[in-house]
C-alpha cells in the first residue's frame, strides 16, 4: 500500500500495533489505563502517525519530483482522488484495517474446515484437476479468467467457510433517521451493531449450522443459503467493494493447496473468537506433496 520494506523494524512494530486495535475493537468503551480500549486508542495512534510520516514522505518526494516509479495504494490516492493528507491517511488507515486481517484468518480457516471433511477436498481436487488440464491444452501454466469462473465448487466452499467461520463478526452502521423496529425506537445518531454470526448460526435460516456443509451453497440445492441472508461481505450501498478480488485470492490459493499438498493437523486446535478469529496454537499442521493420479 506504501512501498514499505516487509522486514524493517517499523513494519513489524506496525503489526503488533495493528493486533492491538484488533483486539480492542470489541471491548467496553472505557477510556481508563490498562483497558484494552484504552490500549486500542492508543495503537490507533500510533498507526496514523506512521501512516501520517508515510503521507507527508511522499508529498514531499511529489513537490521535489523525485516519486519516481512508485505503484502503490498511496501515489494512487495522491496522484487520482483530490484529497487531503488527513482523508488520505484515514483512507490508508481504512483498508489496513478491512483488509488485511479478514483474508488471512479465511485462509488457515479453509485450511481446518476441509481438514475435516475429506469429500470436499475429493470434490476440489477433481475439479481443479480438471482446470489443470484445460491449461495444459492451452500450451499455459497461469490460471486466467476463464479458468476461475470454472471454479464453482470452489465458491462453494469459500462462502461455507465465511459462513461458518464469522471472520466478519460485525458491521457496525450509523442510524441516519430515527426508525421503529419491533417495537423498539433507534434514534438517528446511534451506532447498530449487527451480530452476523448469529444470522450465519441460525438454525432456521441454515441446516445443521455447525456443520461444515459447501454443498447448500449448489445451485440446485433447496437450502436458503442463497438469499440474503450470506452476510460475510455486507450488504446494499455498503456491499464489501473487494469481494471479487477476495474471492479470487481465495480460489488461486485452494487451487495450489488441493494439488499440491496433503495436510493435517498435529493436534486439536478449533477457532476461538477473541474477539477475532484466531487458532490459540497457531494451527500446527503436517504437510506433504499430493501425488496426483496418472491418466
Amino acid at each position: 500500500m506504501m512501498n514499505c520494506d516487509a522486514n524493517n523494524p517499523e513494519v513489524d512494530q506496525l503489526r503488533g500495533e495493528y493486533i492491538n486495535l484488533n483486539k480492542g475493537l470489541v471491548s467496553l468503551p472505557f477510556n481508563f489505563p490498562g483497558t484494552k480500549y484504552r490500549k486500542a486508542l492508543q495503537s490507533r495512534s500510533n498507526v496514523l502517525k506512521y501512516i501520517n510520516q508515510k503521507v507527508k514522505e511522499r508529498q514531499q518526494q511529489i513537490n521535489d519530483g523525485c516519486e519516481g516509479n512508485a505503484d502503490d495504494l498511496l501515489s494512487f490516492l495522491f496522484n487520482q482522488i483530490d484529497l487531503s493528507e488527513e482523508e488520505i491517511a484515514d483512507h490508508l488507515l481504512g483498508f489496513i484495517f478491512a483488509a488485511h486481517d479478514t483474508l488471512s484468518s479465511v485462509i488457515p480457516l479453509a485450511i481446518y474446515f476441509l481438514e475435516g471433511c475429506q469429500r470436499a477436498v475429493d470434490q476440489l481436487r477433481e475439479e481443479h484437476l480438471h482446470i489443470r488440464k484445460m491449461m495444459e491444452s492451452r500450451g499455459e501454466t497461469e490460471l486466467n479468467w476463464t479458468d476461475y469462473k470454472q471454479m464453482e465448487f470452489t465458491q462453494c466452499v469459500i462462502n461455507e467457510t465465511l459462513r461458518l467461520g464469522n471472520v466478519v463478526r460485525y458491521l457496525p452502521r450509523k442510524v441516519t433517521k430515527t426508525i421503529q423496529f419491533k417495537g423498539y425506537e433507534i434514534p438517528s445518531g446511534y451506532t447498530v451493531i449487527p451480530a452476523i454470526a448469529a444470522v450465519h448460526m441460525d438454525p432456521s435460516l441454515f441446516d445443521d449450522p455447525q456443520c461444515f456443509n459447501p454443498w447448500r451453497w449448489q445451485r440446485e440445492s433447496s437450502s436458503p443459503a442463497r438469499n440474503n441472508n450470506f452476510m460475510s461481505f455486507g450488504g446494499g450501498q455498503r456491499l464489501c467493494p473487494g469481494i471479487e478480488f477476495a474471492k479470487v485470492e481465495l480460489s488461486v490459493f485452494i487451487h495450489r493447496l488441493v494439488l499440491a499438498y496433503v495436510w493435517e493437523t498435529e493436534e486439536p486446535d478449533p477457532p476461538m473468537a477473541l474477539p477475532m478469529v484466531d487458532f490459540a496454537r497457531g494451527l500446527p499442521m503436517k504437510i506433504r506433496p499430493y501425488m496426483s493420479p496418472i491418466v
